[in-house]
């Protein structure tokens, strides 16, 4: 019994020895780098997100106000071009309104309330969909920027972070006399920088010029949006 043992134990610390020597071998004969690109891409759509709000004695005279100047709304965004789709109601509500008087609240009245996200595929629609929002009663809270088709410019950086991460990997495999071999693991990520945007302050000053000169559009500058993409790989070496 004790020389059976003593084999079984002789056996399983082979296989253990073996098994740190083969995962030994393995990290020895493989590599891992980073791979990095970046672009700067001027934006071709933007998003308008704001809110339409009607007060009114009772909640029916605030909603019937309200749905009247959402009907406007949106069959101005339709004249415009801008399909359905593209107009979204984030969110409604309809509740009362208080104030407190020596302590005791009193109902003053009921406000009725839409949140909308519109997108505008075609920047060359944004100065006239916000001024005719804004006299259709839209409060702009902000404007954001993005792309139309942001999947093929990462799909675009993907390949060249990939191409720079290879080339590292191909540097350190011939400075120890090695090449490289097939793709082990890999790990994709793309992070859009934080979109620029204008916000309702910003939005204000430049409509509250609007009341000097009525003619003169509302103008935005969108700039550029930064796309990153990085790579994470682990190469076989030959």
């Amino acid at each position: 019994m004790k020389k059976k043992l003593i084999a079984l134990l002789f056996v399983l610390t082979t296989l253990f020895v073996l098994c740190s020597g083969s995962a030994l071998a393995a990290e020895r004969d493989s590599i891992s780098v980073t791979g990095h690109a970046s672009a700067e891409v001027a934006p071709d759509m933007a998003t308008v997100y704001g809110s339409l709000e009607k007060r009114a004695a009772s909640a029916e005279a605030a909603r019937e106000d309200l749905a009247g100047k959402m009907a406007d709304f949106k069959r101005m965004l339709l004249v415009q071009m801008i399909p359905d789709q593209d107009i979204q109601t984030v969110h409604y509500s309809l509740q009362p309104e208080y104030i407190y008087d020596k302590n005791k609240r009193k109902l003053t009245g009921y406000i009725a309330s839409a949140n909308y996200r519109v997108k505008i595929r075609d920047l060359e629609k944004l100065s006239p969909v916000m001024d005719k929002s804004i006299n259709c009663g839209l409060a702009i809270d902000r404007v954001e920027f993005g792309l139309n088709n942001r999947s093929l410019v990462e799909n675009s950086l993907l390949d060249d972070a990939v191409a720079n991460a290879k080339a590292k990997a191909a540097v350190v495999a011939r400075a120890g006399g090695r090449t490289l071999g097939y793709l082990i693991r890999a790990s994709l990520g793309t992070v859009t920088s934080p979109v620029r945007n204008m916000n309702r302050n910003m939005l204000m000053a430049k409509t509250a010029d609007m009341t000097d000169m009525e003619s003169t559009p509302t103008e935005l500058d969108p700039g550029v949006i930064t796309v990153n993409a990085d790579v994470s790989l682990e190469f076989a070496l030959e």
